[in-house]
């Protein structure tokens, strides 16, 4: 259908004369949503990973931690928050919770079985979780609770999504992210028992 450039309904615009080969009222308004989204997220970055760089030294000098692993899971985590949290704040957030809530493990199952259907989304939420798994086990030394604990504050971020009605809550995504996790903790284990009979450093 040809399409007004300026006005897809048709009511009117500054050039009536020109016509599109497409429906321009089925295209997505991208430059209403993807520029300030990514701008949100790179600002709230900024924000968080300054915030952590503050905490980093008294964190490793209270804890005991590796100094460099605990930078790298600070940022890294930093990042995964400012991709994943809310970037609004509207009503109906207890129907897209209870929504989110009426079959989690169904839903979850559901999306394992249908991995990559969401293409490029569904790997995302596997490996940007590995460096969050792979730094938390080689800053604290825990190959279970460490990953564990990740994994579980990353559950309550998918709760927090709720907030926004522009993201969802979706118990496949905990089941991607706490897998990403867990190959990031599986590979730091077999790193430091490597490095306990090696002469691999790490500070």
């Amino acid at each position: 259908m040809a399409v007004d450039r300026c006005n897809p309904a048709g009511g009117g615009g500054v050039s009536p004369g020109v016509t599109l080969p497409f429906d321009l009222a089925v295209l997505p308004d991208v430059s209403r949503h993807l520029p300030m989204q990514a701008v949100y997220a790179l600002t709230l970055w900024v924000v968080l990973a300054g915030a952590m760089v503050l905490a980093w030294r008294p964190l490793t000098r209270r804890t005991g931690w590796a100094p460099r692993p605990t930078l790298a899971l600070l940022v890294w985590t930093g990042l995964v928050l400012a991709l994943t949290l809310p970037t609004t704040v509207e009503p109906g957030t207890g129907a897209r919770l209870a929504n989110c809530l009426a079959d989690p493990a169904a839903g979850a199952s559901g999306m394992v079985r249908t991995f990559g259907a969401r293409g490029v989304e569904d790997v995302m939420n596997v490996v940007l979780w590995v460096p969050c798994g792979l730094f938390a086990v080689l800053a604290t030394r825990r190959a279970v609770a460490a990953p564990a604990a990740v994994a579980g504050g990353f559950v309550v971020v998918e709760f927090v999504q709720t907030l926004d009605p522009g993201r969802w809550c979706d118990p496949g995504d905990w089941a991607f992210n706490s897998f990403g996790v867990a190959v990031g903790a599986v590979a730091a284990a077999a790193f430091l028992r490597l490095r306990r009979r090696g002469n691999v450093r790490l500070t």
